[in-house]
């Protein structure tokens, strides 16, 4: 039987289906930030794998954001695939 998803899981995955964009963020070291766009969740995650190749495994992911057109940034977790 499947888990009951929370509420706040429904909510975020809400705000991620009305994104208008996604930002793709690796945290290098406290000066140096990483930061792309992509326009599809397919794309984030093509960018995403590049730059996590391109940067080692020895530090931090790139991590994925939608951004709703107010403006808001959720985090998308690497189940989420469209």
């Amino acid at each position: 039987m499947a888990r009951k998803k929370h509420a706040a899981d429904i909510y975020n995955e809400a705000q991620i289906a009305r994104a208008v964009s996604f930002s793709i963020y690796l945290r290098k070291s406290p000066t140096r930030v990483l930061r792309e766009t992509a326009s599809s969740i397919s794309d984030a995650r093509t960018i995403e794998a590049r730059m996590n190749t391109e940067h080692g495994r020895s530090g931090p992911r790139a991590a994925i954001y939608a951004i709703t057109p107010e403006k808001g940034s959720y985090f998308i977790p690497d189940h989420i695939q469209e």
